[in-house]
């Protein structure tokens, strides 16, 4: 019950992918995080991110 539902990075190290698939978290890089601020909400959905203000 402490495990995140899912992983955001600007770029993910294979650790933490290799992780995140065992794990079987959603995890996706690649992604602009200067745009996410505290008490966003988001969404992924298959390889998009989508931020809620």
């Amino acid at each position: 019950g402490v495990a995140p539902k899912g992983i955001i990075n600007q770029e993910c190290e294979p650790i933490v992918a290799v992780g995140a698939i065992i794990s079987e978290i959603p995890c996706v890089d690649k992604i602009d995080i200067s745009k996410i601020r505290t008490g966003d909400r988001i969404e992924i959905e298959g390889n998009k991110v989508r931020v809620n203000e």
